[in-house]
């Protein structure tokens, strides 16, 4: 992507520059196995020079690959699995995903809404692995074939449920719930264990007004009517991406941007960028 295209996404020239000079850690919480040949080359190939990881998910078709490649490039990939809820094999595919050692499960497009009982003992077996549990909130690409969900089966107030539910399970909601950010960001100030990120649109369509995301994310940690156990808001937010891997630096550019416009102190920005994530996963993030 070249640097004009960037700066038509709302992407600062300068921040651009930045990203790709500054040494620091990522963690890349969102990323999505592409059943191409050359996904892995050029994965590693944009990440390792910028000190980057990336928890990878992808279907069960496509387990031993990821497999593969997280074992042959463990500075870079960490494996997640994604499983479809709805699917009989959800259960069976959980463990093999565990028993493979991935990380982490990746869940969209429920045919009920995600806080459904139904679904207690998909959640109970990845919290008895003691795996990440990454759901998709808000809004959802369009397909052309008929889908049985939408984006009101996946509001973020289901992860509070789910959160009171599973108080041991580590939950991350993709896209702060777009466009229900409050709502999302309401869930997180008081389960301990709730992180969302900000992948996809809207750190584009709010590039001209980012600061509003400080009346989302508005607390600094333990005060009245919050929870004693709080931490400053930005700091329920995990750095992710949701794009191709050559969109790394724009990725990082756009979250610069809203951590500058909020005033958000450097030692919470290395806990967004992959502290939090690094410390949840029990990796020791690289200076």
């Amino acid at each position: 992507m070249s640097l004009t295209r960037r700066n038509l996404l709302g992407f600062p020239l300068a921040v651009a520059a930045s990203a790709q000079t500054e040494r620091r850690f990522f963690i890349d919480s969102h990323q999505h196995y592409e059943n191409r040949p050359d996904y892995i080359d050029r994965l590693v190939r944009y990440y390792k020079p910028r000190n980057a990881m990336a928890c990878v998910n992808a279907f069960r078709k496509n387990m031993d690959a990821l497999k593969k490649a997280a074992v042959q490039h463990p500075d870079v990939i960490i494996p997640y699995g994604r499983i479809n809820l709805d699917e009989p094999a959800a259960l069976k595919e959980i463990d093999e995903f565990a028993e493979a050692g991935f990380k982490g499960i990746k869940m969209h497009s429920p045919r009920h809404n995600w806080d459904d009982p139904q679904y207690f003992p998909h959640y109970a077996r990845i919290g008895h692995h003691g795996m990440v549990a990454l759901f998709h909130t808000g809004i959802a690409s369009h397909i052309e074939e008929p889908q049985f969900t939408g984006m009101e089966r996946m509001r973020p107030s289901y992860l509070d449920t789910i959160a009171r539910a599973f108080p041991k399970l580590y939950i991350q909601g993709a896209h702060l719930g777009n466009p229900w950010y409050e709502e999302a960001a309401e869930a997180a100030r008081w389960c301990p264990r709730l992180y969302f990120d900000l992948t996809g649109s809207s750190l584009i369509k709010k590039a001209k007004n980012l600061s509003i995301f400080r009346e989302y994310l508005w607390w600094e940690g333990p005060a009245i009517h919050s929870s004693p156990h709080a931490v400053p808001a930005f700091e329920k937010l995990v750095f992710g991406t949701d794009e191709p891997p050559e969109n790394l630096d724009v990725v990082i550019g756009r979250h610069d941007a809203l951590l500058n416009a909020c005033e958000v102190p450097a030692a919470i920005r290395g806990k967004v960028f992959g502290g939090t994530l690094a410390r949840i996963l029990g990796i020791t993030p690289r200076p």
